[in-house]
């Protein structure tokens, strides 16, 4: 099947679903948000969930260390990528018995330490999140970084830096490696998929090569985890250069090409962690769709 017109028609299907923890807007660390993300996150629900990628003894070397901690969370500025790495945060947090709050690092401080949330931020590049560590670094409490990428070196005193993909530890050499804790997102089982194909890429400057006139960018049609989950779910057969889009088509069981993006960032968590968990790289759209048709003769060979 084409995938412009499937894509087109998601565009509002997706949006169906709903979801509190958006990224783009940072609500107050009030009891409410914090309640509010626990039932985005399923914690506070009766929902069934279905096996996450990676059981919770993976991010042992992450939560443990903080276990008898007031623990003050520090959300990165992001999108719904991000927002995906929080859902999973939270589930984490509370599936090992963290006491935590979210933490304005403009407010006094009444935790043991800051954690500030996973993603690929790391470096100068990201200048609001730079600025957001360098404001929590002023409160005085040690700072832990949860599992990130670098795009390039910060070598600021944290109290512990963990790092997602190996290529960063070069950035990071002191970086304690752990998995992208989306990876432990626990999540429904979805339905069977409705369309064969979705090729979505990213239009932003971590894009590389032409640009696909008619693949849509999964930012622009979700605007919540739960959008992104069920917007992956739809296709049989995933190519994208969204880490984490490839990362929702893995929770929904699909068949996941994932590209380059401009820094070694989806390289090196392909080859840490989703290549043993099936999903497949290529360095381009054409690239990956030729594996799909060698696929396609083998299985009418096969039939045959």
């Amino acid at each position: 099947m084409g995938h412009c017109n499937e894509l087109e028609n998601d565009a509002a299907g997706c949006h169906a679903a709903t979801d509190v923890s958006t990224r783009c807007r940072r609500p107050p660390a009030t009891p409410s948000v914090v309640a509010s993300l626990r039932i985005a996150a399923g914690t506070d629900s009766g929902a069934s969930a279905r096996r996450a990628l990676l059981g919770p003894e993976a991010f042992a070397v992450v939560m443990e260390p903080l276990l008898g901690k007031r623990v003050g969370y520090v959300r990165p500025a992001g999108h719904v990528g991000d927002a995906l790495i929080e859902l999973a945060t939270i589930q984490l947090f509370d599936t090992f018995g963290i006491r935590w709050r979210l933490q304005d690092v403009g407010d006094r401080a009444d935790v043991d330490v800051l954690a500030f949330g996973g993603g690929g931020s790391m470096g100068r590049r990201s200048v609001h999140n730079y600025a957001l560590r360098t404001q929590a670094l002023s409160i005085g409490l040690p700072l832990v970084i949860l599992p990130q990428s670098f795009a390039d070196r910060e070598d600021r005193r944290f109290a512990r830096v963990f790092v997602r993909e190996r290529a960063s530890l070069d950035l990071r050499p002191d970086g304690v490696l752990a998995p992208d804790l989306s990876l432990g997102l626990a999540w429904p089982e979805p339905g069977p998929p409705v369309h064969d194909l979705g090729i979505l890429m990213r239009r932003d400057h971590e894009r590389i090569g032409r640009r696909l006139q008619l693949a849509r960018d999964p930012e622009a049609l979700c605007k919540t985890p739960a959008e992104t989950l069920a917007l992956a779910a739809r296709y049989r057969r995933i190519v994208t250069d969204r880490l984490h889009f490839a990362i929702a088509g893995l929770h929904a069981g699909r068949d996941v090409t994932l590209l380059p993006n401009n820094y070694h960032k989806n390289r090196s968590m392909h080859e840490t962690w989703l290549a043993n968990l099936g999903c497949h790289f290529a360095e381009s759209v054409e690239a990956a769709l030729l594996r799909h048709a060698a696929q396609a003769r083998h299985a009418r060979r096969a039939a045959a």
